[in-house]
């Protein structure tokens, strides 16, 4: 399997970086791999801040951002990184917290032309960062490493292998226009007659002193800075003083160090198995940049995700989603129009073929139609007729029933008179249901007229009274009024 590969930016040159070193990369390999890059300290704006040591990361990231743009001199017109360390400080609450901006504008223009190319850096990281990845290897204890280099360089404190602080320091190429020596000179003087006047020529003693002075004043901002963080984090001393300078040493650095109070320390070059020393610094960051998971990361330039994971792609996707709906539901519409416009189309033909079809009956139909509207209206004569011959048999029937019931009524009147002896000078029926008897009686047998309304009342009459008694002849005729209903 491939090893792990990242792309490694310089301020102007590109290359991949593997263990097994530096190679020219490709151009499938300028969007594909993962890049990083070192930035020089002269680009950041760096502030120190005291803060609470109780703040969560992001109220701590808020605090620092308001905090810079008041105290650390950053323009409110520009865009920044900003990125910071916690330190946290012995029997204190509050925490150390080392603050790191990048403006995007000054980054654009150091990383112009290789943005050009790969169109975003992963990571961006200060220098002094990558010497923690050496502890795999040195033992940890309070160490100073120190960066010579051309462009840049500066001194790093880590205290039992974590980085706690760093300084600046003048490169080689300002140190050779301070002393009048070219920098091949000035390298090739650092690295056999170091900072020992015996090494030197008589007409080389000026320059020694120049050279000895320059590196002194840098020393001693490096011991400054020591001597500061000794109260902050309890840094009891410097253990070991490591040599960032093209694996080469600098005879007679340490004794400039005990003039500073910092004595019995050995001067301790870099290096690296199979690297050449003049690759140690660059492979050093390479390979640091390889391998940190969670960096100080001040890259403006940070790569795009997918577009289907961007806010925007996730838009597109559902608007393109959304049109894709719309244009199957329309194409759908279309069809079921056009189905539904041939169906219209063969129901018309046909219609009209029924309409032809059925043109010869419609006529048979019409006349017919004429031949029952005749027909029903004789037939409407002829239940009139039926009808008042029903009313007039109804009517006979019902004559012939009261005339009935009115001979029954006398009849039953008559009878009962009879039947004791009584006579009647008015009968008057006034229809099938009422009648008016003058009963005429002997007044002694006045008690047969009660007996003639019994006997009506036994053949099924419903009222029988008496309205009108009167005694006439001398008291000797009884005559009675008797109404009788059916």
């Amino acid at each position: 399997m491939e090893h792990q590969k990242n792309l490694f930016i310089e301020h102007d040159r590109l290359r991949t970086y593997q263990e097994s070193g530096f190679e020219e990369c490709t151009p499938r390999e300028l969007k594909s791999l993962p890049s990083s890059a070192i930035v020089p300290l002269s680009l950041l704006a760096i502030h120190t801040l005291k803060l609470s040591d109780s703040l969560s990361d992001e109220e701590l990231r808020l605090q620092v951002e308001i905090r810079m743009y008041e105290e650390g001199n950053l323009n409110s017109d520009e865009e920044y990184t900003i990125d910071f360390i916690r330190h946290h400080i012995n029997n204190d609450s509050d925490a150390l917290v080392e603050v790191f901006a990048l403006s995007h504008s000054k980054a654009r223009d150091y990383f112009s032309e290789m943005l050009t190319k790969t169109g975003a850096i992963d990571i961006i990281t200060p220098g002094f960062m990558v010497y923690g990845s050496l502890y795999d290897t040195l033992p940890k204890g309070n160490d100073l490493f120190i960066y010579w280099g051309e462009e840049e360089s500066y001194g790093v404190i880590y205290q039992e292998g974590r980085y706690i602080a760093h300084r600046g320091i003048e490169t080689l190429t300002s140190i050779a226009v301070e002393t009048g020596l070219d920098l091949a000179k000035l390298k090739q003087y650092l690295y056999t007659k170091g900072l020992i006047e015996e090494n030197y020529l008589p007409e080389e003693l000026n320059k020694f002193i120049l050279l000895q002075e320059r590196v002194a004043k840098n020393i001693e901002r490096l011991v400054h800075t020591i001597n500061h963080k000794r109260g902050l984090f309890g840094l009891t001393g410097i253990d070991h003083v490591y040599l960032d300078f093209e694996g080469e040493s600098i005879p007679g650095l340490e004794t400039v160090f005990s003039a500073y109070g910092i004595a019995d320390t050995k001067i301790i070059p870099l290096t690296l198995p199979n690297v050449t020393p003049v690759q140690f610094h660059e492979t050093l960051c390479a390979s640091y940049l390889l391998q940190v998971q969670s960096p100080l990361n001040l890259s403006p330039f940070a790569r795009k995700a997918p577009w289907y994971h961007r806010e925007s792609g996730k838009f597109l996707a559902f608007g393109g989603g959304a049109m894709l709906l719309v244009l199957i539901i329309s194409l759908c519409v279309a069809w079921m129009i056009s189905s539904e416009e041939t169906r219209k189309e063969e129901l018309t033909a046909k219609l009209e073929t029924l309409h032809k079809e059925t043109a010869s009956l419609s006529v048979i139909l019409k006349k017919n139609s004429l031949l029952l509207a005749e027909q029903q209206s004789k037939n409407k004569a002829v239940q009139e007729e039926i009808t008042l011959y029903h009313a007039a048999e109804e009517t006979a029937a019902l004559i012939d029933d009261m005339h009935s019931k009115r001979q029954q009524f006398l009849l039953d009147t008559t009878a009962e008179l009879g039947r004791y002896r009584l006579g009647a000078m008015l009968m008057e029926q006034n229809s099938s249901k009422q009648m008016s008897l003058l009963v005429v009686s002997d007044y002694r047998k006045r008690d047969d007229i009660a007996k003639l309304m019994s006997g009506l009342y036994a053949r099924g009459y419903q009222d029988v009274q008496t309205h009108e008694i009167k005694l006439d002849n001398n008291n000797t005729t009884y005559n009675s009024l008797v109404k009788v209903t059916r």
